[in-house]
C-alpha cells in the first residue's frame, strides 16, 4: 500500500468515527419526548386495560425512572427505576394490579396494564419518563363501560284504552338509553323513564310504554350506552285476548301535589352562611398586597409575564440557571414578597382548562425532587385536579364537592392565629380555612402550582 492510499484510507476511517460520534451526540442531545394515544383508552369493566405510551429518542433504560400516577407523584400507580418496579409508595388500590410491559422498553414503550379493571378506575393517567437530565410526561384517559342484565319485560295494568308495560335493566355504566322497537325496527316514543345510580356508581334503568290492539302488539326494548354500542334487548308479543279489557277508565283521578322543601337548598343555605360569617372575620384583613412572582423561584417549564404578575406552563424547558431557590420537579412558582406577621390577603384568576392549585408555604420547603403537599411538609394548599377540587390537608386530602369553578381566589393569611383560608370572590363562597397553623415563625410566601393548559393572573 502506498503512502497516499494509506492517508485516503485513514481519512476515511476519522471520517465514519466522526459521524458516528456526532450521531450518537445528536441523539443524546435530543429532547425527551413523551407521547401517548391520540384519544381515550374504553375498556369493559372487569376486563385488563392497557395505557399506551412511548418515548423518544429511545436509550438505556439502566438509568431511566418511569412513573405512571394520577392526581400526584406519590402515591404512585406504578414505578419503574433502576431496572426494576418500584412498589414501596404505590396506590393501595393497585397493589398487585399493575405491570409494565418489559418487552419494549428498548424500544421507547412504556405501556402500563391494568388487571380487572374497575369504575374508579376510570379518569386521567400521567405517563412521567425521566432520564436523569430530562423529563416529560403525557396524559392518558381511561374509560370504563359496563353492559347489564337483559331487558326484564313486565305487564303492569290496563292504562288509556291499553296495557302499560315496563322495562328494567341494572348495571350499567355510563347512563345507558332505553329504546323502544316496532316489528320494523322503529323507535317508539316512552311513557316515563327512571335512572337511578348504586353505590358502585352502576345505573339502573326503567321505562314504561302503553301498547295498544294493532301492530304496536309485537315490539322490543333495548337498553345500550354510545361509549362503545353495547346494548341488550328483549323482544315480547302480546296477542289479542288481553286488549279485552282494556277499556278506558271512568273513573278520573284527583291528584293534589305538595310542596316539598328541599334538604339539599337548605344545607347550601347554611354552608354559605358559614362562608359569610368566616368572610367577616377575614374583613379585618384590609391589606390588601401586590403579588409579583419571584422567577428565581418558577420552575423551568413555567413562563412569566414581563411584569411578574402571570404565569403559564410551556411545553419546552426554558434555558434558565439553577439556583437553591429554583423548583425542579413540580411546576411551582412563588411571591417575591413574604410575611412574618399581620393580616393580608390577595386575589388570583384562574383558567379551570387544567390543573392548578395556590396557596402558601413556609421559606424552608423542600424544592429539589419530589415534594409532598401538606401542611405537615409546609404546604396549606386548595386546587382543582381533573375537574376536582380539594384541599390538601393531607395525603387522603378533603374534597370540597360543592365548589362550581370559581374564576377568582382570594386567599387570606392571618399570620398570628395561624389562619389560611379561600373564598370564591365572584361567587361570595367559602371554599376552605386551614386552623390553628403553625408557621414556626418562619418566613410565609405566596405559592402556585400550574397544570398543562393553565394561565393563572394575579389580581388586581
Amino acid at each position: 500500500m502506498t503512502l497516499s492510499s494509506f492517508h485516503s484510507c485513514f481519512s476515511l476511517l476519522v471520517f465514519i468515527v466522526y459521524g458516528l460520534v456526532f450521531q450518537v451526540h445528536e441523539l443524546h442531545s435530543a429532547p425527551l419526548k413523551v407521547m401517548g394515544p391520540p384519544g381515550p383508552i374504553t375498556v369493559a369493566m372487569g376486563k385488563d386495560a392497557v395505557l399506551p405510551c412511548r418515548f423518544s429518542p429511545a436509550q438505556s433504560m439502566q438509568d431511566m425512572e418511569v412513573t405512571w400516577f394520577r392526581e400526584q407523584l406519590v402515591p404512585f400507580v406504578h414505578r419503574y427505576k433502576g431496572g426494576r418496579d418500584q412498589n414501596g409508595n404505590q396506590m393501595l388500590e393497585y397493589v398487585g394490579r399493575t405491570e409494565l410491559w418489559k418487552d419494549g422498553l428498548a424500544m421507547g414503550s412504556v405501556n402500563l396494564k391494568i388487571f380487572d379493571v374497575q369504575l374508579s378506575d376510570r379518569g386521567n393517567y400521567t405517563c412521567f419518563v425521566d432520564n436523569g437530565s430530562d423529563y416529560d410526561e403525557a396524559v392518558v384517559e381511561l374509560k370504563v363501560t359496563a353492559s347489564g342484565s337483559v331487558p326484564l319485560v313486565a305487564l303492569e295494568r290496563y292504562q288509556d284504552g291499553g296495557i302499560r308495560v315496563s322495562c328494567r335493566s341494572a348495571g350499567w355504566y355510563p347512563r345507558p338509553q332505553v329504546l323502544w322497537r316496532d316489528p320494523h325496527g322503529q323507535h317508539l316514543p316512552s311513557l316515563s323513564e327512571s335512572v337511578t345510580q348504586d353505590q358502585s356508581s352502576l345505573f339502573a334503568v326503567e321505562s314504561s310504554i302503553i301498547l295498544t290492539r294493532g301492530t304496536k302488539q309485537n315490539v322490543s326494548c333495548w337498553v345500550r350506552h354510545d361509549l362503545d354500542g353495547q346494548e341488550r334487548g328483549s323482544e315480547f308479543y302480546i296477542s289479542d285476548p288481553f286488549f279485552h279489557n282494556a277499556h278506558p277508565l271512568t273513573i278520573a283521578l284527583g291528584i293534589v301535589s305538595v310542596a316539598v322543601v328541599v334538604l339539599l337548598i337548605f344545607a347550601v343555605y347554611l354552608f354559605k352562611i358559614k362562608g359569610y360569617r368566616v368572610a367577616e372575620i377575614e374583613k379585618q384583613a384590609e391589606e390588601l398586597v401586590k403579588v409579583v412572582l419571584d422567577s428565581d423561584t418558577a420552575h423551568c417549564r413555567l413562563v412569566l409575564s414581563d411584569d411578574c404578575r402571570s404565569v403559564r406552563q410551556e411545553g419546552k424547558l426554558q434555558d434558565i440557571p439553577d439556583n437553591p431557590k429554583r423548583f425542579d420537579f413540580w411546576r411551582c412558582v412563588l411571591g417575591r414578597e413574604g410575611f412574618t406577621s399581620g393580616r393580608c390577603y390577595w386575589e388570583v384568576e384562574v383558567d379551570n382548562r387544567g390543573g392548578w392549585a395556590v396557596g402558601v408555604c413556609r421559606e424552608d420547603v423542600k424544592r429539589k425532587g419530589e415534594i409532598i403537599l401538606k401542611p405537615e411538609e409546609g404546604f396549606w394548599v386548595v386546587g382543582q385536579w381533573e375537574g376536582h377540587y380539594q384541599a390538601l390537608t393531607s395525603l387522603d386530602r378533603t374534597s370540597l364537592s360543592e365548589i362550581q369553578n370559581p374564576k377568582r381566589i382570594r386567599v387570606f393569611l392571618n399570620y398570628e392565629e395561624g389562619r389560611v383560608s379561600f373564598f370564591g370572590v365572584n361567587e361570595n363562597m367559602h371554599i376552605f380555612t386551614f386552623q390553628e397553623t403553625s408557621f414556626e415563625g418562619k418566613t410565609v410566601y405566596p405559592w402556585f402550582w400550574l397544570w398543562s393548559g393553565t394561565l393563572l393572573r394575579m389580581c388586581p
